[in-house]
C-alpha cells in the first residue's frame, strides 16, 4: 500500500470515532479549550487529548495559542474536500500541524508573552510567524498600534517589528503597516 493511500486510511480512521466528530461539531464556529471540550462531552481531559491530537495529525483541526491555554478549532477546509476527490486521490490531504512549531510554540510562548526573541533563525521564523496572526489582513495599523500590539508580547518590540517587516509578513509605507 502508498504512502498516499496509507495518509488517507488515517484520515478517515480519524473520522470514524463518535467523540472525534463531536470534537469536530463543537469546534466549527468558537475555538475551544481542551478542558472546556472536557466539560462539555463528560471526558476525561486526557481522553480528550487523545482525540484532539488525533484530529489535529491529519488537519482536522486547527491548533492556536491564546495565552496560557491552547484553543481548537475546526478546519474548515480540510472538511470541504469532496469525498469522492479524497478516495480517487485527485486532491492533496488536508495539511497536518507542525510538530516543531508546536515545540517552538511552547518553548517561547508562556503565560501570554513571548519569554526571549529566538536566536535560532529557524526558531525566530517560527514565533514571527505566528506574531503576524495578531494582525488581520488587509486591516491598517500605525506604528503606535503595532508597537503596542507586540509590546503586549515582548518589550523589545522594535525588533519584532522590523524582522515582520523584514520578513515581508507585515508590509509598511508611510507609517502604515498592514499584512496581505
Amino acid at each position: 500500500m502508498s504512502a498516499d493511500l496509507n495518509a488517507r486510511a488515517k484520515l478517515f480512521r480519524a473520522l470514524s470515532h463518535p467523540a472525534r466528530l463531536s470534537v469536530l461539531r463543537l469546534t466549527w464556529q468558537d475555538a475551544l479549550s481542551g478542558e472546556h471540550l472536557a466539560r462539555l462531552m463528560n471526558l476525561a481531559p486526557a481522553t480528550i487529548s487523545h482525540h484532539l491530537a488525533g484530529l489535529s495529525e491529519v488537519g482536522l483541526i486547527k491548533v492556536q495559542q491564546d495565552g496560557h491555554q491552547r484553543l481548537y478549532r475546526t478546519n474548515h477546509a480540510a472538511l470541504s474536500v469532496p469525498l469522492e476527490s479524497l478516495v480517487r486521490g485527485e486532491l492533496d490531504l488536508p495539511a497536518a500541524e507542525d510538530p516543531y512549531r508546536e515545540r517552538v510554540i511552547r518553548a517561547f510562548l508562556k503565560g501570554g508573552k513571548l519569554v526571549q526573541i529566538p536566536a535560532q533563525r529557524k526558531k525566530r521564523d517560527v514565533i514571527l510567524h505566528e506574531l503576524a496572526g495578531l494582525f488581520e489582513v488587509g486591516e491598517q495599523y500605525s506604528e503606535k498600534q503595532v508597537n503596542e500590539i507586540l509590546g503586549a508580547y515582548h518589550p523589545d518590540f522594535f525588533t519584532l517589528r522590523r524582522e515582520l517587516v523584514g520578513l515581508e509578513l507585515l508590509r509598511r509605507a508611510g507609517g502604515v503597516y498592514w499584512r496581505e
